[in-house]
């Protein structure tokens, strides 16, 4: 698909390496017969136990769970592709559920970081759901003029990567807490805190930078 505006964080060639490395997962899923909306369903229930996960505050955990459902979110339109099920009513089934998958997760994020005291980063959370709604919204709108609009330095694959980078790294917290000092007693998860914030300041640049595009 041709790209208009900035290239995305994770660059074509990474997209495409990462699709090779997941060929065998798509080659067993159509082998397997099993319907594109089943593992666009399991996707999303997976990044909802991620959201979970990160509200309970198993932050490695919700990692690992985030970056299966993202797989799988990424598999399931391959799989109708090979197997000739692509059809309108999957496609809104997965664009739908990978709406509610961003908003569960910010959301998630939102509620860790209130109930840690910090309402802050719990703000960099609800802002960083706007931008990648905002985002993804102007995507559909582009869509149905007919248009593939790709632009934006943050696409959904990147934020996914992003934030499972901040829960994978959270448990360095205490480690950069010992380097700062005292003055990092008071700091919510430096390492996540870092994602999100990033989050809320990139989604919002990426949604203008398509709205230009």
């Amino acid at each position: 698909m041709s790209r208009r505006g900035p290239p995305g964080l994770i660059s074509d060639d990474v997209d495409e390496r990462f699709t090779r490395s997941v060929a065998p997962l798509i080659r067993r899923l159509v082998l397997s017969r099993v319907s594109p909306d089943a593992i666009t369903v399991a996707a999303f229930v997976i990044t909802l136990g991620s959201a979970g996960l990160i509200v309970a505050g198993h932050l490695v955990w919700a990692c690992a769970l985030l970056v299966l459902g993202g797989v799988l979110d990424f598999t399931d339109g391959k799989v109708a592709v090979l197997t000739g099920r692509t059809s309108i009513k999957g496609a809104i089934l997965d664009s739908t559920l990978d709406r509610y998958s961003d908003a569960a997760v910010c959301l998630g994020l939102l509620v860790f970081f209130a109930r840690s005291g910090h309402e802050a980063t719990a703000l960099a959370a609800a802002l960083a759901l706007a931008g990648s709604a905002i985002t993804s919204y102007l995507m559909a709108l582009a869509g149905s003029y007919g248009r593939v609009l790709r632009a934006g330095l943050l696409r959904r694959q990147d934020r996914v990567a992003l934030l499972a980078a901040g829960l994978l790294f959270s448990p360095l917290h205490g480690v950069l807490a010992g380097w700062i000092g005292p003055a990092a007693e008071a700091a919510p998860n430096l390492p996540l805190a870092a994602v999100v914030w990033g989050l809320a300041v990139l989604t919002n640049v990426s949604a203008v930078q398509r709205l230009l595009a």
